[in-house]
């Protein structure tokens, strides 16, 4: 039997500071190992240079990085999700898998297998808002029924995060990562890509930018009109919780309004994936 861990599994979330089911994890009676696996059902599909791919290799560098940093390390797998499951279960005794829910159609089917496998193998699964506000039927109509026009989602949003308000994950007790670990990013030449050309550029958000924002976001000329986190958001290199609050601090309307329209369609997808 290897030691007794639990496995915090990346996916996108693709920092360290404000994630809430790396925090959980963290807050366990076990070690916990970081995981992130380049799932070959979702590779496959991707152009060999795709920039989404670059993208997410130099996230996964950073947070390798910073892991080894507090004596830690990433661990890294091709290979379909449940084989890498497998593999760890062969390395360690795995008491709890942790990860941050992830709402598209394929992750719901890849995630109930997990749970499943977790399950006969006598593991706890773990998952948790991360990448909303508000999740699944957490905003719904006074019938239970979703909505599925925006302004009243909106509305409802509004009155739902006044009675909640922002909360932040705790600060993370980083002593409880297992240490001496070795692990690393696999280049991407070992995925079989290649760096794309394209670059993702760093999010611009500044009170100046979010008060300009309706007036600058259609204007593709003006360099900083947008605020440019769209594959931040999408990949979780920052917190929604973080970014709300700065729309909400701004006073900015029209920007916050941008986010919610976001979450307005996160839940059409839950309730609506076809």
């Amino acid at each position: 039997m290897g030691k007794e861990v639990s496995i915090f599994w990346f996916r996108r979330d693709l920092r360290i500071e404000d994630n809430v089911g790396l925090t959980r994890a963290l807050e366990g009676p076990y070690p916990v190992v970081p995981i992130f696996i380049f799932d070959p059902s979702i590779l496959n599909e991707l152009d060999r240079d795709d920039a989404r791919l670059t993208f997410i290799h130099q996230c996964l560098l950073g947070i390798r990085e910073a892991l080894v940093e507090k004596g830690s390390d990433l661990k890294t797998f091709h290979c379909p999700v449940t084989d890498a499951f497998d593999r760890l279960s062969k390395e360690y005794t795995i008491r709890a898998v942790y990860t941050n829910t992830d709402y598209e159609p394929y992750a719901r089917e890849r995630d109930g297998e997990i749970a499943s496998w977790a399950a006969a193998h006598n593991i706890s699964f773990n998952s948790f808002k991360d990448q909303v506000i508000f999740e699944k039927s957490e905003v719904v109509k006074s019938d239970g029924n979703p909505y599925v026009v925006y302004t009243p989602f909106m509305k409802a949003w509004r009155a739902k995060l006044q009675q909640t308000g922002l909360i932040d994950a705790a600060s993370p007790n980083w002593e409880q990562l297992e240490k001496g670990l070795t692990g690393g990013v696999m280049t991407m030449e070992q995925l079989g890509f290649t760096p794309s050309r394209i670059t993702v550029p760093a999010f611009h958000l500044t009170d100046e930018s979010i008060s300009s924002y309706l007036q600058t976001r259609d204007i593709p000329s003006k360099d900083r009109g947008t605020s440019r986190l769209g594959p931040h958001l999408r990949f979780g290199t920052v917190s929604i919780r973080q970014i709300t609050r700065k729309a909400l601090d701004s006073q900015s309307d029209g920007f916050l309004k941008e986010l919610i329209w976001r979450e307005f369609f996160m839940q059409i997808l839950w309730h609506f994936p076809h």
